[in-house]
């Protein structure tokens, strides 16, 4: 049984769909990416050139989207980023579902974490090795240096980038090394590798000292390595190795450091478990066997009973991931949003709403929680602001629902287009908004001519990077 279908890649096909559906950069359109060093910044080429794939890969059907297991990993990057240049930064996060292990970095401060890795990553250590590794990949600017080093061999890396992405949009399946072969495809030829084996080795030295500074054993980057080599020996697509070096020169790196004992090895209470179940329930969608792969791959019987309930909300079986949560003997955050989740999906409102409300007295002000509050009783959400994508969608998703309660068509229009533009979706966005201009009540048309004019702004500014599709079509 597979939830969703795999397919099957090459080069060749690859180079045609982009052919056919992107533009392909000229010399002169290569992204000066140090122009700006202001993050979000518009006139920043290298937050407009992240920005601009980050939305094509969020419209993709590869895209995990389970907002408890965002919060997770902000806290996550939260104990590495103060070690970094980046701290008080946005560092956008995507999880994609697929069959090969990965994780990359792109340009304007996006990561990107297969499903499949999580099958290696078996302690919270491992994950924030693995976590420091590419933050350093972005506080060193590795994509940047590399684009003065070489702005044609860049020129190159990005063709196969667009041509990853195009694959995926034009319909090829789920597997998200369809979606974007940034570590794979794009980087084989030694002389087009975006990251060097230079660059890895100063992101794994940089990552430990992240680590060391935060009070993290070092050790997690190690057993990550131990990881890849001890799978890489019966795997040969693992796709994080093919552009990095090979594991046993990392390894031998990696032992130089002093072991620290981590902060987190005594904490009483830690989610990554369920962060981990959380991106295995989506990767059992693409085995012959989902629950039985459940099985084999986690350990701890609680969280082994959420993933197999997320997996059955996620194949529209609400009643039966009740079953499994009612085998829980302790619950979090997690268990909590696929349990509301699963109520509201089986007509048991009531009962949703309690579990709902029981968060909210914890915290008030939970995005998550309040948002879903607010999609079950049809009522406004509250309001707040999030730089975090996937906080922004729950907003508009509630925004959406309660503005169609009240008939106020053009409202939820508005906000229907954000998502869809927060996915790729430039045109279909741009006619809701204008649908929503036309019908608008004379109140809420500043609202959005506002909305209006943020696509036309980011718009324009990928047009000046070669990056719009009408513009070369």
């Amino acid at each position: 049984m597979r939830l969703f279908s795999n397919v099957t890649t090459g080069l060749s096909i690859l180079a045609v769909v982009f052919t056919t559906t992107f533009p392909i950069l000229g010399h002169g359109s290569i992204p000066d990416l140090e122009a700006n060093k202001d993050e979000r910044a518009l006139s920043n080429p290298s937050y407009i050139l992240g920005q601009y794939w980050f939305r094509k890969l969020n419209g993709s059907r590869a895209l995990i989207d389970f907002p408890p297991a965002y919060d997770y990993l902000k806290d996550a990057l939260s104990l590495i980023l103060p070690q970094t240049d980046l701290y008080n930064t946005t560092v956008e996060m995507t999880f994609l579902n697929s069959t090969q292990s990965n994780a990359f970095v792109i340009p304007g401060n996006h990561l990107f974490i297969y499903s499949d890795i999580m099958e290696m990553i078996n302690n919270e250590d491992m994950l924030l090795g693995l976590l420091a590794h590419e933050v350093a990949h972005l506080d060193l600017r590795h994509y940047e240096r590399q684009t003065k080093h070489s702005g044609e061999e860049l020129q190159k890396t990005l063709v196969m980038l667009g041509a990853g992405i195009a694959a995926a949009l034009a319909g090829a399946g789920s597997d998200a090394t369809t979606a974007l072969w940034l570590g794979g495809i794009a980087n084989q030829a030694e002389n087009t590798l975006t990251y060097s084996r230079n660059q890895e080795l100063e992101a794994d030295r940089r990552g430990r000292e992240y680590l060391n500074n935060a009070g993290i054993a070092p050790e997690g980057m190690t057993k990550l390595f131990q990881a890849f080599f001890k799978q890489a020996l019966g795997r040969p697509k693992l796709e994080f190795l093919s552009t990095h070096p090979l594991p046993n020169s990392r390894l031998s790196d990696s032992f130089t450091t002093d072991t620290k004992d981590t902060i987190l090895s005594n904490a009483t209470v830690s989610d990554f478990e369920y962060f981990r179940a959380t991106l295995l329930a989506y990767r059992a969608g693409l085995d012959d066997s989902p629950y039985t792969y459940l099985d084999q791959k986690i350990q701890s019987n609680d969280a082994k009973n959420y993933a197999k309930g997320l997996f059955s909300y996620l194949i529209q079986s609400p009643e039966r991931a009740l079953v499994f949560l009612s085998k829980l003997e302790k619950h979090n955050q997690f268990t909590d949003y696929l349990q509301a989740l699963s109520y509201m999906a089986s007509g048991q409102a009531d009962e949703g709403l309690r579990v709902i409300n029981k968060q909210l007295d914890l915290a008030p002000k939970n995005i998550l929680f309040s948002m879903l509050h607010a999609q079950l009783t049809q009522s406004k959400p509250i309001s707040v602001s999030s730089n975090y994508l996937y906080e922004q969608r729950l907003i508009w998703r509630a925004n959406i629902q309660y503005f169609q309660s009240k008939d106020n068509i053009p409202m939820a229009l508005n906000y229907r287009a954000l998502l869809d533009f927060s996915q790729g979706k430039d045109k279909t966005a741009q006619y809701l908004i204008k649908r929503a201009e036309n019908d608008a009540h004379e109140n809420e048309k500043s609202i959005i001519k506002n909305t209006a004019s943020f696509f036309k702004i980011i718009k324009e500014a990928e047009k000046q990077e070669d990056l719009d599709e009408e513009k070369n079509n």
